[in-house]
């Protein structure tokens, strides 16, 4: 009997969840290998804290050989330093999007409704919908503004990422304050982007009970490969969180070059400090192309092309070695999005697209 058979079943005795059998799942940015300048997951273009690379290579037989801190404790103990808060506000996950799963486990029923704005972060349709929980989507406006629908809407929970996860746009503290105010549920700010606009809600949690901030380590720092984030609120919540995280969610060598990442804060800063500078360069070079791009605090521009589609510019470049993101949903069927490389990387993509512009000209 070969393999094939040996793997063969009929689907339909497979006792599939028709909730899973239906969902749609989330599709991150592609991880190709080969040579490619990859400009699509929104990573970090340097490397991280000399420091993580040290806490790595210190890590020992018996870190590895045994079952990591349950509670993350010394992770978590530095963060909350970090944040300006108390061990007991922080929860530690494999990446923030762990904490997310955990949130969803612990606040969704079947039937429930979550609330998110279009365009955003799309995992939090896809988490809730394993829940059996649907989502009301709010658009935001044509100036990329959060709807008036969005505050108070009949949610159990409500999603905003700040800045917005495919967008960049940054929402005004005002706005999130009053998200909270009127919240009929619990509020999470997802802050995946906020180093890179100097700003945070981790000060609200104090004031409001509902409401979570998440941040992660993947982008500002670097550890997109180890794989740590954090969840913010008051103690209340982050008890009810430790109850169905799973039971070892962070492994010793995370928590170890999370520790280190943290404690270099000086350095973050450099490196956030030069993709800021980066972007803002970048996207005014654009704009001298004719480019349509909106305003951004994150690390990476969204940007459509004065001719041609978005996808025959996403193809163009693939052809020339650089990966970036294209959406194909009806609000950003014309835009690029462009994470940001080195200054040198970035130059690469300017002359790909003059390239390509010049190859398409009459």
């Amino acid at each position: 009997m070969d393999i094939p058979a040996l793997i063969s079943y009929n689907t339909n005795m497979v006792p599939v969840r028709a909730t899973i059998a239906a969902l749609a799942p989330y599709v991150p940015g592609r991880q190709p290998g080969g040579a490619v300048v990859k400009l699509n997951a929104n990573e970090n273009p340097y490397p991280p804290s000399p420091r993580v690379l040290s806490a790595v290579a210190a890590a020992t037989a018996e870190q590895v050989r045994l079952y990591p801190d349950a509670l993350a404790r010394g992770l978590r103990a530095t963060a909350a330093r970090v944040y300006g808060v108390g061990v007991e506000n922080v929860i530690a996950g494999n990446g923030s999007d762990d904490v997310l799963t955990m949130i969803v486990r612990t606040f969704l029923d079947p039937g429930d409704v979550i609330a998110v704005v279009d365009p955003t972060y799309t995992l939090y349709e896809t988490l809730a919908a394993m829940q059996g929980a649907r989502a009301e989507v709010f658009p935001l406006t044509a100036q990329w503004e959060l709807p008036e629908g969005l505050f108070g809407a009949a949610a159990r929970v409500t999603f905003l990422p700040n800045p917005n996860a495919q967008t960049g746009t940054l929402f005004p503290a005002r706005a999130l304050r009053r998200l909270c105010e009127d919240a009929r549920g619990m509020v999470v700010i997802d802050e995946a982007y906020a180093p890179f606009a100097g700003v945070s809600a981790i000060p609200l949690v104090k004031e409001f009970e509902q409401l979570i901030v998440l941040r992660t380590l993947s982008k500002s720092h670097a550890l997109a490969g180890l794989r740590v984030g954090f969840g913010v609120a008051q103690p209340q919540v982050i008890e009810m969180l430790m109850k169905v995280k799973d039971s070892y969610n962070v492994n010793a060598v995370s928590q170890a070059a999370g520790i280190a990442a943290l404690e270099d804060e000086a350095y973050v800063q450099e490196r956030v400090a030069a993709i800021v500078q980066t972007r803002e360069w970048f996207e005014r070079a654009l704009a001298q192309r004719g480019w349509e791009t909106v305003p951004t605090a994150a690390n990476f521009v969204l940007a459509a092309p004065p001719g041609g589609t978005a996808a025959e510019v996403v193809k163009a470049l693939e052809e020339r070695g650089y990966l970036v993101r294209h959406f194909g949903t009806p609000r950003l069927q014309r835009y690029v999005r462009f994470s940001m490389g080195t200054d040198e990387q970035m130059r690469g993509v300017l002359a790909a697209l003059d390239e390509t512009q010049q190859a398409c000209s009459p």
